[in-house]
């Protein structure tokens, strides 16, 4: 990726133990490179349309890397979650955000950081029906993030959850404009594939691998 300041965020495991305690093990991985121009970032995102905080891990070849543990739909931990990335975007000038969401759900939510209303919100929150993500506090989280942090630029790091939905229509928005033979139709078609495969079989291995596998294409 040409941009140098990069922000990742994904979610390795999480547990609930009941009834004496609510244990939860998740991952968030933040990595950074250097800063990119913002005018850049803002051109880049007009084309495509949590708290332990662990002490955090220098990597030599990619810049820093920061682990936060973190739950969905957890509104104390989205408020966290979004302080940091404020923090990372008006301070050090970070642009892209790294989520733990499906390649096509992150290029929809930019073409809506671009629109002037919320509707492409709405119809991804409808989508997200019985899952943990359809919180109105979730909901309220990507809206602060609209509003404060317009340049942010969303990267999906998850196999293709709700590809019968989000993902049929994101399609469908790439062939309307002219965009059937581009990059963005391939890599939404790899990620439905990847969804089929894993609501197949409900391997979570596969799921890890192929986080983990995206993962290291962007260091």
């Amino acid at each position: 990726m040409n941009d140098r300041n990069l922000i990742f965020v994904a979610k390795a495991k999480m547990m609930l133990v009941y009834p004496l305690l609510l244990a939860l093990i998740v991952i968030l991985v933040v990595s950074s490179l250097t800063a990119c121009d913002n005018s850049t970032a803002g051109k880049r995102a007009s084309k495509s349309a949590q708290p332990t905080i662990v002490t955090p891990v220098v990597a030599q070849a990619s810049g820093s890397i920061y682990l936060y543990g973190e739950a969905h739909g957890v509104a104390k931990i989205l408020d966290k979650e979004y302080k940091l990335w404020s923090q990372y975007y008006h301070n050090e000038g970070m642009r892209h955000l790294f989520v733990e969401l499906p390649y096509f759900t992150a290029e929809y939510l930019n073409l809506w950081m671009q629109s002037d209303n919320d509707d492409i919100l709405e119809e991804i929150y409808d989508d997200w029906e019985r899952t943990r993500s359809h919180n109105p506090d979730v909901k309220e989280f990507y809206k602060k993030i609209k509003s404060e942090c317009p340049e942010t630029i969303f990267h999906g790091t998850d196999i293709g959850h709700q590809y019968e939905t989000t993902g049929s229509r994101y399609l469908s928005y790439l062939v309307a404009n002219d965009l059937g033979e581009s990059e963005k139709y391939t890599l939404t078609m790899e990620a439905i594939r990847q969804g089929r495969v894993f609501y197949s079989k409900e391997d979570g291995v596969y799921r890890e691998d192929t986080m983990t596998a995206y993962i290291g294409k962007t260091r």
